[in-house]
């Protein structure tokens, strides 16, 4: 299932269906439950409920082309991230690679991470909050107190707000190493 967030020039929102390169408009099928990605969110099933819309949206032409969609002039429709109301959270230490990085990176405070490491809580942090999150093709902003900023490709796991997964997409998540270097504790400033 490929959903996608549509910005019209009449700065509306629209969610599209996206089969190949044929792009249908699921807001225009149901324009109260795909009025936005809380609304689908908020489904009691909401893999169920796009699958259902889809299907009426398939019946009709699709309503545009992905690659018209990547052009970024605000004339016209064009793709931007799929959040509206949604926090980015996001989980550390996932990876031993991002670990034994880590601790090389902070000498001081090595013991610290290998902690996280063995714990039976993750590390969990505020990433975002919706408007900072940057659109598709759009530059990223990183810190201006930060002398080394490394992009982090991530995938970002979608989950509902009644704690189901939902889907997943592409993060780019930007780290200032210096920052999360100097002590643990300033891990979300580094990630924010």
């Amino acid at each position: 299932m490929a959903l996608c967030r549509i910005s019209l020039p009449d700065n509306t929102f629209r969610l599209g269906w996206c089969r190949g390169d044929d792009v249908f408009d699921l807001t225009a099928v149901d324009p109260v439950g795909c009025s936005d990605i809380s609304a689908v969110f908020t489904s009691d099933d909401p893999i169920a409920f796009v699958h259902r819309q889809t299907e009426q949206a398939e019946k009709s032409a699709p309503t545009w082309s992905w690659p018209e969609l990547l052009n970024r002039d605000s004339d016209r429709p064009h793709i931007v991230a799929p959040i509206d109301r949604q926090e980015v959270w996001a989980a550390g230490v996932t990876y031993t690679r991002s670990r034994d990085a880590r601790m090389a990176e902070s000498e001081t405070s090595a013991s610290v991470y290998d902690r996280v490491y063995d714990a039976d809580r993750p590390e969990l942090f505020l990433k975002s909050t919706p408007e900072r999150v940057s659109d598709p093709l759009e530059p990223v902003r990183v810190r201006h107190d930060s002398n080394w900023t490394v992009p982090e490709p991530e995938l970002a796991l979608v989950i509902s707000s009644n704690g189901k997964f939902f889907g997943f997409t592409a993060g780019n998540d930007m780290s200032a190493r210096d920052i999360e270097g100097d002590n643990p504790l300033y891990l979300p400033q580094a990630k924010t």
